[in-house]
């Protein structure tokens, strides 16, 4: 008697390889040993099998001038029919915050370095995220990409069930066509976390069917990197030993199911990522940019160089690839890893926009259309509303906040090989993950400039960790007018403001930021005067942060000197100063020079986020509080000089 003929299930095995720009190099070489090289030996030993590979574009990239012999090997399992290959942004941008016009370029920039490399092109896209918005088809379609890979939780989200999630189905926009494969979520996290007998179990549960289709997409590093090694190699031999013989079973690729198999139907599909993604966002990847004040700075930064850019383009021929790779998703969202909290991760998108932006300049020749190689800009830098103060010059950008207490938010350098955002540190958030511990999230965002009045026992410790109710004033968070000079690169920033005791206010008070820059820096003149009411009796403070460059390469740690004495980078500094400097081993020294000895904060500061490996510090900046007690009668006067320089 025959045996019952079995109509196996499909299944798709896709490896999604990446690693940000600006990765740490020993973190990409400690990937690269314990996971690419393993999954290299994997896909040789079972080259009778079917795997499917995304190698994210700045990975991609990476690998190409650090280890062409992996790519070489991989790309021949390519052309033998082992691997089917998909294709992705250059810069792995999640594709809603790229500008509309450059979406198909950063896929289009992908394939052409791809193409380059390994002489063939890819068919499908990896979507950086799978964050879906309806508009995608259009996109895929331009740039030549006949299927996306999502997750099921999309599909959810619209109202269709689970079972659809099985089969490809096809969407559209404005009559530009894909196809659409769903990553099922119950398989993402069986495998490789179950046994290989529970994973085969579960997906020849749909044996019979010869439409059906098992589709697992998810981090290549999970093999060797978030799991031992040797026990994902152990995995990965058992599974695939028995998937070459299980019958109930078939592994595919994606462009062979679709062949084989077409599409079910046509769907349109609501915003969606995968389960996670969507509770760490709020249910919508943008809300990152409403939650997450840095974030949304990248971005809109990267909106204002594009301003530029376009009016380059007739000489720049083409987008800058420096522009192209500041989308690189990682440091605009945060979740279960580091993301936006990672501070070389950010230093790396800044140099990417302000190299795009000193190219741009450049063509446009933009510093010479006023005569003074210096520009005074108000608008609506980060679309609030509200308009921004921007100061620009060859050499570097001020970005004021006028409504933000008048204080400084961005500080680029941009000299050529000394790109850096020496403003781009992080204020603490509330984060759910935080309750419990005694982490009291900022009340203000960590940037520098910002004036308090705090009460007279305040201490560095109160500053640091947030004490409630220790600044008497409102000047903090204060609204401030401008008023040009007829020396470009002169200004002043002007506000009142109250001092307030038990709730009721006491005094009322001027303040006065005089601006000063220069090619190398700025000096601001600060003056706070009492207009009247009681006696100011309290410690004015002066607020900086410094963001050190970090050493991606050999992962040196920064120190800081007080009046040419060193301190390691975790050392907390109280004492009076005049000269306070910050080194990295890689970049010239950023100094912080007063015109007289004032009493002095120092701190590291450092945020708290959860990765794989659990609660971690992140460093941020250093932190550095000018401080004086003062007594100041109706119409005293507290005055102080700033200095602040790049010194190269």
């Amino acid at each position: 008697m025959k045996g019952r003929l079995i109509m196996p299930s499909n299944f798709i095995f896709i490896l999604h390889f990446h690693q940000p720009t600006g990765q740490l190099r020993y973190v990409n070489e400690r990937i690269f040993e314990n996971s690419y090289k393993l999954l290299l030996d994997i896909f040789r030993e079972f080259s009778d099998l079917k795997f499917t590979v995304h190698i994210s574009g700045p990975l991609l990239l990476y690998l190409k001038d650090n280890h062409p012999d992996w790519l070489e090997e991989m790309f021949k399992l390519g052309e033998i029919g082992t691997i089917e290959f998909m294709a992705g942004t250059i810069s792995e941008s999640v594709l809603p915050l790229v500008p509309s016009d450059l979406r198909v370029g950063q896929i289009r920039k992908y394939i052409e370095v791809f193409e380059k490399l390994a002489g063939f092109t890819p068919r499908g896209f990896w979507l950086p995220e799978r964050v879906w918005e309806p508009w995608l088809p259009e996109v895929l379609a331009k740039a030549g990409l006949e299927y996306v890979v999502i997750d099921d939780a999309t599909l959810r989200k619209t109202g269709w069930s689970t079972e659809k999630t099985k089969y490809a189905w096809i969407t559209e926009e404005s009559g530009y066509i894909t196809k659409v494969l769903f990553i099922d979520e119950k398989l993402r996290y069986i495998l490789p976390w179950s046994s290989p007998d529970n994973v085969i179990n579960y997906m020849a549960s749909y044996s019979g069917d010869p439409d059906a289709m098992l589709l697992w997409g998810s981090d290549a590093e999970k093999f060797g990197e978030w799991w031992d090694r040797e026990a994902s190699r152990a995995w990965l031999r058992e599974f695939l030993g028995k998937m070459r013989s299980e019958k109930r079973v078939v592994m595919v690729h994606p462009s062979e199911y679709l062949r084989e198999h077409g599409v079910k139907g046509y769907i349109y599909l609501d915003t969606g990522s995968y389960d996670k993604m969507l509770e760490w966002s709020g249910g919508f990847f943008r809300n990152f940019l409403v939650k997450y004040a840095e974030s949304n700075n990248m971005h809109k930064k990267a909106l204002w160089v594009k301003r530029k850019i376009d009016k380059a383009r007739d000489k720049l021929g083409e987008i800058p690839l420096d522009y192209y790779m500041a989308f690189c998703n990682d440091a605009y969202w945060h979740g279960l890893f580091g993301g936006v909290y990672l501070a070389h991760l950010r230093q790396a998108l800044y140099e990417h926009m302000i190299r795009a932006e000193r190219t741009a300049e450049e063509a446009i020749n933009y510093y010479s259309t006023n005569g003074i190689g210096f520009k005074r800009i108000l608008a609506d830098f980060d679309y609030d509303g509200v308009e921004e103060l921007l100061l620009e010059s060859p050499s570097l950008n001020l970005y004021i906040d006028l409504a933000d207490g008048g204080t400084l938010f961005e500080f680029d350098y941009k000299k050529p090989g000394l790109e850096h955002n020496i403003q781009d540190t992080m204020t603490r958030y509330r984060e759910p993950y935080l309750e419990g511990y005694n982490v009291n999230p900022d009340w203000y965002r960590r940037v520098s400039w910002r004036i308090h009045i705090w009460g007279p026992e305040t201490s560095i410790h109160d500053w640091m960790f947030n004490t409630p109710f220790r600044d008497m004033s409102d000047l903090a968070l204060k609204r401030y007018s401008v008023a040009f000079t007829e020396e470009p690169r002169k200004l002043y920033l002007r506000t009142t403001g109250g001092v307030y005791y038990h709730g009721s206010k006491a005094s009322n008070l001027f303040v006065e930021k005089e601006l000063n820059v220069d090619v190398n820096g700025y000096r601001v003149k600060y003056t706070v005067k009492n207009l009247g009411g009681a006696v100011l009796k309290g410690k004015i403070g002066i607020e900086y942060h410094l963001a050190w460059k970090i050493d991606r390469e050999s992962n040196r740690s920064p120190w800081y000197t007080v009046n040419g004495k060193g301190y390691d980078i975790t050392y907390w500094y109280t004492g009076r100063a005049n000269n306070i400097t910050l080194h990295s081993g890689v970049y010239p020294s950023i100094t912080l020079k007063t015109n007289r000895d004032v009493e002095t904060w120092i701190a590291r500061l450092v945020s708290y986020a959860r990765t794989e490996k659990g609660l971690m510090e992140m460093p941020q900046g250093l932190a550095v509080m000018f401080v004086e007690y003062v007594e100041l009668d109706k119409n005293g006067t507290f005055e102080l000089e700033v200095e602040h320089r790049i010194e190269g």
